[in-house]
């Protein structure tokens, strides 16, 4: 199964703002579509990406999540600005970024990343960059000036704050139609920070 580590965005009113602004950037494609685009109700974090792993790695990889939860207590995210990957003229990720919470998110991500380390999973070799995919541009496409324009705009844009109380072993399944992602097991943080 296809797994990976992530922090789920289950706030009604920042879902509808992250909508919102996704749907301006559809508009800004004017009619040509170039982007697979991540349905609301999946936004979310990515902290690790485990990829193809049989089911007992799963369930080792969710005992690895619990040791990486019980050092880190709640907090709070607020979501502000649109950006790309690599870059807003020939955009591969469409993403919405972080005003508040990135320390205490990437804080988390190195704890996951440390042990799932220890239980025996591949590091990554990127650095860790916190940002919530809107979409992926397909490779090749003619991107408009006005989604560049729209990205600037939507720059200091806010959409919202919500609390991260638990993290989740996501199970993505690949279909024609894009990724299908369910909870495949979740673990709660400490209320309180040590």
């Amino acid at each position: 199964m296809r797994c990976f580590v992530a922090v789920e965005v289950k706030d009604h009113g920042c879902l509808r703002a992250l909508e919102q602004a996704q749907a301006g950037l559809k508009r800004a494609f004017s009619g040509s579509d170039p982007v697979k685009w991540v349905p609301a109700h999946q936004f979310h974090f990515t902290l690790k990406f485990l990829g193809e792993i049989p089911e007992p790695d799963a369930d080792r990889a969710l005992a690895a999540l619990e040791r990486a939860a019980s050092e880190a207590g709640r907090f709070a995210v607020g979501l502000r600005g649109l950006g790309a990957f690599p870059a807003p003229a020939r955009p591969s990720v469409l993403w919405a970024g972080l005003s508040e919470g990135a320390a205490e998110l990437g804080a988390l991500a190195n704890r996951v990343e440390r042990e799932m380390a220890q239980a025996g999973f591949a590091p990554e070799r990127r650095p860790f960059k916190p940002h919530l995919t809107l979409g992926r541009v397909r490779e090749g496409a003619v991107v408009p000036g006005a989604v560049q324009e729209g990205l600037a705009r939507a720059a200091g844009q806010e959409f919202g704050r919500f609390g991260v109380e638990r993290v989740v072993l996501m199970k993505s399944e690949l279909t024609p139609r894009g990724p299908i992602y369910s909870v495949y097991g979740s673990v709660s943080l400490r209320e309180e920070i040590r």
